[in-house]
């Protein structure tokens, strides 16, 4: 299973993106667009902190925890 998901998307932006990092590190690998306004979505991001990552990017980081639940908003 994944260590850590990150969550990006563009201040404002109704679609975001999720990459994942496996155990073992490395780069993320795109896992997918997921809808800002998405339930699940929210649920998460009222659970973490979001940051910014840079220009109007945001971006969230998940424990394995929260990147397992991550995983299922692209399985939609």
């Amino acid at each position: 299973m994944f260590r850590r998901a990150i969550l990006r998307w563009p201040n404002g932006s109704d679609w975001g993106h999720l990459a994942t990092v496996s155990d073992d590190g490395g780069l993320p690998q795109f896992a997918g667009f997921v809808q800002m306004s998405d339930p699940r979505v929210q649920d998460l991001l009222a659970r973490i902190a979001p940051r910014p990552a840079g220009g109007d990017m945001w971006e969230a980081h998940f424990t394995t925890n929260d990147s397992e639940s991550a995983a299922e908003l692209i399985a939609a």
